[in-house]
């Protein structure tokens, strides 16, 4: 019968502890499991246990990668599910998921609003590039509406469009027809809607190309 000999914190981590079986090194694990499982020295170390262990170490190690992943800024659902999928740990994902939704850690409202603000504030974005990127991370639409209503009380989209267009237009004494082009679509790049294009466009006075000179 296998015996625990010792249990001792890893050096580099610390959240993690080393469990050696008759003198030997047998494996490392999270530290909650040790509590989880009431392990000691001298506890028998079985098949049964053994594998409890990877599975559960497994499930934290996922964790904590994600852990560190959403540490850096906030995610979705949908780029936590990326990330699950290329570290391999698809399978655990409703597990993880439910926990980090609990822990209040996960929150497609709050990531959608933070993008708005932030893709709005910082780089002037209209309402269709917001609706287009957040579609492509599978946000649900009525929570990508609501925010961007929410939004549209503090920034007026049509006094940004107006302001990109004046920015372009700073050292352009005599704007063009091709230039209105130009700015057409450099506004729809950006995701605006052909009312807020129009009503920019509209307070600049445009020549012809050939009156230019």
């Amino acid at each position: 019968m296998q015996k625990i000999t010792s249990i001792t914190q890893q050096k580099k981590l610390t959240n993690r502890f080393s469990l050696f079986v008759d003198g030997k090194f047998k494996t490392g694990v999270d530290g909650s499991l040790v509590l989880k499982y009431d392990i000691k020295v001298g506890d028998e170390f079985n098949s049964e246990l053994e594998q409890n262990l990877e599975n559960d170490d497994r499930v934290e190690m996922a964790y904590l990668g994600l852990i560190n992943f959403i540490s850096y800024r906030e995610r979705c659902e949908y780029e936590v599910h990326e990330w699950l999928y290329k570290k391999s740990f698809i399978d655990l994902e409703d597990e993880l998921v439910t926990r980090l939704k609990e822990r209040d850690f996960l929150n497609d409202g709050r990531f959608t609003r933070l993008f708005i603000r932030d893709r709005v504030k910082l780089k002037s974005w209209g309402p269709i590039r917001l609706r287009y990127t957040l579609n492509a991370k599978r946000i649900d639409k009525s929570i990508i509406e609501n925010e961007i209503e929410d939004i549209r009380d503090e920034f007026n989209f049509n006094d940004l469009a107006l302001e990109l267009v004046q920015r372009k237009l700073k050292h352009v004494h005599r704007p063009t027809l091709k230039d209105k082009k130009r700015l057409w679509s450099f506004l729809q790049r950006r995701g605006y809607e052909a009312p807020s294009i129009s009503a920019a466009l509209s307070t600049i006075t445009f020549v012809r190309d050939d009156e230019e000179a």
